[in-house]
């Protein structure tokens, strides 16, 4: 349930194993004869931009939006989408590969055969082993969970001496400070712009002046032997060797911080210092790694448990193997752990890894379903804590750049997001200009946003949280709504409206996504009006409502527009289903019925973050067997061949768009929890906890344990023959916690008090006894 293992090295970049401590990572090769490592740290982005990039807007302003809604009311679609490019600003900046370590032990080649690696996930550890010259050779790498170095280790059955070297995509300083002896030290220069890899410019990577800078030092520990000569780093001869991998930047943009390049190397080599040995320090970083990892467990049957990993995902395209998806929820929650840690930035479209310069959509953020997406399971499955650098981002945006976009672009209060950001905070609409409004002009990227912060209050009950963090940030988007929505005190509407990068048919019968009051404006605004209340629920009542279309599906925008993309990939009129809980079968059946019609109408196919949702908004629904049909897609093999919509998933167990996409995986992590428990709904005025809502009737038998409820509480769960058998429910909090609890999706409810952190036993038959 907690291995990946394979019985040979990887081949590319998603056949390597991931390790990450939410600041520093590497993609672990596995190779025969050493080993190479491709080094991140989150920290390391392009820029900081030479100018601001609301400098480059052509026309900002409301009376440019005043022209943009001239043109959108008079049917104008071709107007209104060019006077919205002239409100873009230049792309947001990239998340930038460090480079790559290559590790030579001794001079024989690995034997053919007797070769293994793997990832422990309990342990946050990947590892490697194989003979060479009739030794044995054992490999091991992790980030250090405390939030130190990247550590290999190397052990073998005779003294070996190693070779170590490291090369960048980025430049050299040629001016970097001298290394101290038998210390390997790079700094690096950043680009200050780099295009995304779709874009054709002259420069993609474009270097200019700047006093950012990245430094990287490796350290042989208690080597007294190690040397470096002509950029190699070799050790002296022993049997085990432990190599320690620290990096620095100069600008650390979530703590605000600007140091001297000298200062950057000093941290990197502060990080690579002697201290603890191989042994202590494995010790202490699992056990920092388990206080997080265990604290949840998901137990389902396994097909076949001695195959390979990359086996078992090819063979899941023709047989079920529920051990599968449970090894896939572990490895979504590892993942968010090894990528998002409190004090450091949120997690990219690639979480923590990235070796292309640039990376896909440059490895940023894309703020209209997939950094939301890659957060889902925070509190769900009880990693608050790798919440934090998401909530901190929301709240930067809220008081900095995207205050100032909504106060220039469109001379409005508050603040806003569009669909792009990066670790600077960029917070306008990107496109250079010459981007698609439908991804570009879409405002309500902050209201989504900020429903992170609500979420984390209902689950962890934090007033002071609440009162001194989230509603200021809540306000200011209710501000920001309240000068964007348009009302003639009968009825309100939103324009320009986008329905995230989907498209209509403008009346000359030509593609757009520019139109008036697209589903998900009023979903997010209600939601925010039942948050904030006052003025703005007064003008968010005279919106539409959601309505059904005549082909029974949840209407995408106030009128029923012709569809230009069926089958688009976004669900993005489905979010009062999932995650806003607007839409519930209990409350609004028949909205909760177009809703599955429309995850029907959009195709049987799309990317591996779309199936990821479409499960979350079957468990919604209570449709155990429809998760499970999506889930079974996002765990099939991911094809090269299978064009830009097939989700699946590559042989180390990253989700496919493709490419990868680490909300796809977190997803998926998601889903499950959301499939297993749900706590989103009240009956009879207290909060309604469903245990096994949308079981899967393929997992008959199972449990999970840790698994978190809305209201500080904990939920453990077992199963057999599709029906439950136990249940706990813990109340973490110092206060009673009354509720109701309902057994799978209709089942009727009973009332039940916990007393301040006690636990309840739960029957099959819903009869409670103390425990």
């Amino acid at each position: 349930m907690h291995h990946l293992r394979y019985d040979s090295p990887a081949t590319r970049w998603v056949e390597a194993l991931p390790v990450g401590n939410g600041v520093r990572a590497a993609m672990c090769e596995g190779r025969p004869g050493g080993e190479r490592l491709w080094l991140n740290d989150l920290r390391a982005w392009s820029g900081p931009v030479d100018r601001d990039p609301l400098d480059a807007v052509e026309s900002p302003g409301p009376q440019q939006l005043a022209a943009v809604r001239a043109a959108v009311a008079r049917g104008d679609a071709r107007e209104a989408e060019r006077l919205l490019m002239q409100l873009q600003t230049p792309w947001v900046q990239a998340y930038l590969p460090l480079g790559e370590l290559e590790v030579a032990v001794g001079t024989a080649p690995a034997d053919d055969g007797d070769y293994a690696r793997g990832l422990d996930l309990r342990d946050a550890t990947a590892w490697h082993t194989y003979t060479s010259d009739g030794a044995r050779v054992r490999h091991q790498t992790w980030a250090d969970s405390r939030g130190g170095a990247v550590v290999h280790l190397v052990e073998s059955d005779r003294p070996v001496r190693l070779t170590v070297r490291f090369t960048s995509p980025l430049r050299a300083d040629a001016a970097a400070t001298a290394a101290p002896e038998g210390a390997l030290v790079h700094v690096l220069v950043p680009p200050v712009d780099v295009a995304p890899g779709h874009e054709v410019v002259p420069e993609p990577a474009r270097y200019a002046p700047t006093d950012s800078r990245f430094a990287v030092a490796v350290r042989a520990v208690g080597d007294p032997d190690a040397v470096v000569v002509d950029g190699t780093l070799r050790t002296g001869t022993a049997a085990i060797h432990l190599l320690l991998v620290g990096t620095a930047v100069t600008h650390d943009q979530a703590a605000g911080t600007v140091v001297a390049p000298a200062d950057a190397v000093a941290a990197a080599l502060a990080l690579v210092a002697d201290g603890e040995g191989a042994a202590d320090r494995w010790d202490a970083h699992v056990a920092a790694h388990r206080e997080l990892y265990d604290r949840v467990e998901l137990t389902l049957p396994a097909a076949a448990p001695d195959r390979p990993t990359d086996a078992r995902v090819l063979a899941s395209a023709d047989a079920d193997d529920p051990a599968l998806a449970a090894l896939a929820f572990h490895y979504g929650r590892y993942l968010l752990l090894a990528s998002s840690r409190p004090g450091g930035l949120p997690a990219t479209l690639q979480g923590i890894w990235n070796a292309e310069l640039p990376g896909p959509w440059s490895s940023a953020y894309t703020t209209n379903i997939n950094l939301q997406m890659a957060y889902w399971a925070a509190e769900t499955t009880a990693l608050p804590e790798c919440h934090e650098p998401l909530l901190r981002f929301v709240e930067r945006l809220a008081a900095t750049t995207g205050a100032e976009a909504a106060q220039r672009l469109y001379g409005a209060r508050g603040w806003t997001a569009h669909h792009n950001s990066d670790a600077w905070g960029a917070a306008g609409p990107v496109g250079a200009g010459h981007g698609d409004p439908a991804w570009a002009s879409w405002v309500f990227g902050g209201i989504w946003l900020a429903h992170h912060l609500w979420e984390h209050h209902q689950f962890g009950g934090d007033e002071e949280f609440w009162r001194e963090r989230a509603l200021p940030a809540l306000q200011g988007a209710a501000d920001f709504a309240l000068d964007w929505v348009q009302s003639d005190g009968r009825t309100a509407w939103t324009s320009p409206s986008t329905s995230p990068e989907n498209h209509v048919l403008a009346p000359d019968g030509t593609p757009t996504g520019v139109a008036t009051t697209a589903t998900m404006d009023a979903e997010l605004l209600r939601w925010l009006a039942s948050v904030v209340g006052g003025e703005l629920a007064d003008v968010v009542a005279l919106l539409p409502p959601a309505r059904v279309g005549p082909r029974g599906t949840l209407l995408e925008w106030a009128d029923d527009l012709p569809e230009a993309e069926p089958e688009h990939r976004h669900l993005s009129h489905l979010v009062g289903t999932f995650p806003l809980a607007s839409v519930t079968p209990a409350t609004t059946p028949d909205l909760a019925a177009a809703t599955a019609r429309s995850i029907e109408a959009r195709g049987p196919e799309s990317t591996g973050w779309s199936l990821a949702w479409r499960a979350a908004l079957w468990a919604r629904l209570g449709d155990g067997d429809r998760v499970h049909g999506e889930l079974r897609k996002a765990l099939r093999p991911a094809r090269d061949d299978a064009g830009a919509h097939r989700g699946g998933l590559y042989p180390n167990l990253f989700s496919a768009h493709p490419p990868f996409q680490v909300d796809g995986n977190l997803g998926l992590t998601a889903a499950v929890a959301e499939a297993l428990l749900q706590s989103h709904e009240t009956s009879g005025g207290e909060r309604l906890l469903r245990l096994l809502p949308a079981l899967p009737t393929a997992w008959p038998d199972g449990a999970v344990r840790g698994l978190r409820a809305r209201g500080g509480l904990r939920v453990d769960l077992a199963w057999a023959g599709g029906a439950l058998t136990r249940a706990h429910v813990h109340n973490d909090t110092p206060r009673p916690a009354t509720l109701a609890v309902a057994v799978g999706p209709q089942t009727a409810d009973r009332r039940i008090t916990i007393p301040p952190a006690s636990s309840l036993a739960l029957t099959p038959e819903q009869s409670l006894g103390a425990s």
